[in-house]
Formats: structure tokens, C-alpha cells, sequence
């Protein structure tokens, strides 16, 4: 047994309180399950924008559908050397630690099992590509097949269950532009057209203009009239005071005081999918370990695609705040079960230094557009 302080919550007189989440070790917090958890490493194999995926046979469990490839982490194995050793039973393709870039963590529930995917991506060069580009089936005879990225993310149904948050992941921008307050426009027309015209093609874009929830709403509305392509993040008290009333493709950014929140009911083994639905995409916010165990816990139940990792950078309006600094930043990714996004003093020319330590994309307001 594992017993962690990992955050406070707050009451309506915002006076924190601290509390304690048991972790069981192997299992789930609060999890109905009382079969065992299989660890599974996961290699999501890619030259480029091109994925090399695998189809199970009909006989195994989801049986017909395409996945990445890997296999049961066996005990007293890493996840990597698991890795290493399946992906060469599997297809004969012989992977160096050095290809391996860590992604997160999925625990997954199906009706006779549950799963703990460790995902790491698999970068290959030009040789291994050209070697296994025209392979169609792997050495346990099942067929292989290359999906371009958009192929890929237009095939969810053909994935298991358990492979899907691998798709979010997949699908985010090296960038997550940041929204001005509405204050740096002067009026609202002023911000629409801005970032109506600004936006770059299928970005995903904060919308943070720091006004009451009812304008917020409005900007929301003209930003996804005129550009539909733009993939448009919320803050959670704008998405609660309007819950019934936004469409599929809107995230929801989480403060800390919903993470703590939340995360306290879910030790409590309260039903939190009135707060949550399971399929709405959520983002998180983190400044320290405590609250990446918060976050990591939340994932269990709900689906985040990311955690906004902060600050990492002094920033403009703050410049003489502790700041985490690209080493600290990378342990914390590290220990996070999703993506790390870089926030905090963050330009664009830091997106190569930020995937070196650990990040999938930056964010920022400044400098963006």
C-alpha cells in the first residue's frame, strides 16, 4: 500500500484542506473490477506522419481490430525492455532504447479485463521504414498495415477501446495558443476578428479572455461560426454554466481548485459523470507533484488528453515568480499518465527544447500568432 498527500481541496470559504488518497498499488482507486490489472507496453511505431499498426487475429480478445503493437509486461520487466522484446516477436523489428519516446499511461476497463498501457512512441529511420514499408503480415501471421496520421485519427472504431486516448494524444499541435484577456482589444469585435483571422489552420486555441462566462459564451460562438476548423478549449466554469448547450468537439480546461475538487470525490467513491461525462476532452493544469498525482487519478475516470505544465519560464507579467525550470519540468512530465504541454515564459522558438525535455507541444499567449 501506497498512502500519498497529493493536493487540498477547497470549500466555498476557499480555505484548503488537506487530505489523503490511498493508492492499493496495481489496482484502482474506487475501481468495481476484481479482476486483475494486465500491464501491457505499447509501441506506437511511426516514420513521419505514417503508423504501423497490426490486426488481431479473430480469436483473441477484440479480436478484428487494428492496434498498435506490444504485449504483456512481464514480471520484473520494464516497460521498455517489454517493449523491445514484443515488438521483435511480433514483427521482427529490432528497437534501440534510444527510439523510444515515453507518452503516457491508460487504464482501461473492459467487461472480463482491465489494462495498464504503458505507450511509448517508436521512431523509425529511413532503413527500418523502407525494410518493413511493403511488409503485409508480422511473424505471428497477422497483417500489417501503414495508416497515414489522418487515416489513423478517422479510424477510431477500428481500434480497441483501450487504444483510443492514443488518438487525442496523437492528434494535439505542436502549439496551444493562448487567448489575450478581452481588455488587450478594447471591444469584442476587436478579439473576434483577431483570432478569426490569426488562427492558424486546425489549431487548438485557449480561449481565456478573462470576462464573465455569458461573453465568453458569445466569442465561443463566433470564433466556431467562422472557423470551424479550430479546436476550441473552455474554462470549466464556462462549460458548467452552459453544460447542455456545446458541441462535440469543445475542451474543457480544469482550474486547480475543480482538479482538487473532483479528484477528493473520487477517493470519496462518488459518481462524478454529472461533473465529467467520460468522453468530454478535458485539459489540466499542474505546478508540482501533488498535483500530478491528482491528474493521474482523474485520468482513470475521465478522458484528459493533456496536462498543461506551469511555469516552467519567468514570464512578462510575472517575472520574478518561481519558476520550474526545464529540469524539474521534465520530472514532472515524466510522471504524468498524459502528454506534458509546456506553459509559463514560453516562445515559439522553445518548441524543440521543450520535446527534448519531455514536452509534446508549448503554450502560451505571447508570440504565438
Amino acid at each position: 500500500m501506497q498512502i500519498i498527500k497529493i493536493g487540498k481541496i477547497y470549500q466555498k470559504s476557499f480555505q484548503p484542506i488537506e487530505f489523503i488518497i490511498i493508492i492499493m498499488m496495481n489496482t484502482y482507486v474506487n475501481n468495481p473490477q476484481t479482476h486483475p490489472i494486465i500491464r501491457v507496453a505499447v509501441a506506437v511505431i511511426r516514420y513521419h506522419d505514417e503508423f504501423l499498426l497490426a490486426m488481431r487475429h479473430q480469436h483473441q480478445h477484440q479480436g478484428g481490430k487494428l492496434e498498435f503493437v506490444g504485449g504483456k509486461i512481464e514480471q520484473g520487466e520494464s516497460a521498455e525492455s517489454a517493449l523491445i522484446r514484443e515488438v521483435g516477436e511480433e514483427i521482427g523489428l529490432q528497437l534501440k532504447t534510444d527510439q523510444l519516446v515515453r507518452f503516457g499511461v491508460i487504464a482501461h476497463d473492459y467487461t472480463d479485463k482491465s489494462v495498464e498501457l504503458h505507450i511509448y512512441q517508436a521512431h523509425l529511420n529511413e532503413s527500418e521504414y523502407q525494410e518493413f514499408r511493403h511488409r503485409t503480415h508480422g511473424c505471428e501471421s497477422q497483417a500489417l498495415h501503414w495508416l497515414s496520421l489522418d487515416e489513423l485519427l478517422a479510424s477510431g472504431e477500428r481500434l480497441p477501446a483501450a487504444n483510443l486516448r492514443i488518438l487525442d494524444w496523437l492528434g494535439l499541435c505542436d502549439t496551444l495558443i493562448i487567448s489575450h484577456g478581452l481588455t488587450h482589444f478594447g471591444t469584442q469585435d476587436d478579439f473576434e476578428r483577431y483570432y478569426i483571422d490569426n488562427l492558424p489552420s486546425h489549431a487548438y486555441f485557449y480561449l481565456r479572455p478573462q470576462t464573465d462566462v455569458m461573453t465568453t459564451r458569445q466569442l465561443y460562438q463566433a470564433i466556431r461560426t467562422h472557423r470551424p476548423d479550430i479546436r476550441l478549449m473552455i474554462k470549466d466554469d464556462v462549460y458548467c454554466a452552459y453544460r447542455d448547450e456545446w458541441d462535440g468537439d469543445v475542451m474543457v480546461k480544469l482550474s486547480a481548485q475543480t482538479l482538487a475538487n473532483i479528484t477528493h470525490r473520487i477517493t470519496q467513491g462518488m459518481d462524478i459523470s454529472a461533473d465529467l461525462p467520460s468522453d468530454l476532452p478535458i485539459m489540466v493544469g499542474v505546478h508540482d507533484a501533488n498535483e500530478v498525482m491528482m491528474a493521474n487519478l482523474l485520468a482513470r475516470h475521465v478522458r484528459i488528453i493533456a496536462a498543461m505544465v506551469s511555469p516552467v519560464l519567468p514570464t512578462q507579467s510575472h517575472p520574478t515568480a518561481p519558476v520550474l525550470g526545464w529540469q524539474r519540468f521534465s520530472e514532472l512530465a515524466g510522471q504524468l499518465s498524459m502528454p506534458a504541454i509546456a506553459l509559463g515564459g514560453i516562445n515559439p522558438s522553445d518548441v524543440v527544447t521543450a520535446k527534448a525535455y519531455g514536452a509534446v507541444a508549448i503554450s502560451g499567449i505571447r508570440g504565438m500568432l
